[in-house]
């Protein structure tokens, strides 16, 4: 069985799914393409683990799509170390926004 229907069992025809992981790349290579990619690992926590009490299925949900999306663009090494430490650094602005806006809140 051709790997790529392992994420695709819809697409019938081998040639399909080759397209579709061209078009993946076509499109997150471009500059708008990274920055939406940047936003789907900040999103789903993509370095992180759900914190104790939050919404797991949704997190390990959206960190499947954000390894999906990884998987294919078939990065090398150094660009997924750089992309790990892009996410990490953009998830501890995230929890130090959310942090503030809390603070603030709280100081009401």
């Amino acid at each position: 069985m051709n790997p790529l229907f392992w994420f695709w069992p819809h697409k019938k025809r081998p040639n399909d799914a080759v397209l579709l992981v061209e078009q993946y790349r076509q499109v997150f290579s471009t500059e708008n393409g990274k920055a939406v990619l940047e936003d789907i690992l900040l999103q789903a926590g993509w370095v992180d683990i759900t914190p104790p009490g939050g919404p797991i299925e949704r997190n390990e949900g959206k960190r499947e799509i954000a390894n999906h999306i990884i998987n294919l663009l078939r990065m090398p090494e150094t660009e997924m170390a750089k992309l790990r430490l892009q996410a990490a650094n953009l998830q501890a602005e995230f929890n130090q926004a959310q942090l503030e806006m809390s603070n603030d809140r709280s100081n009401d």
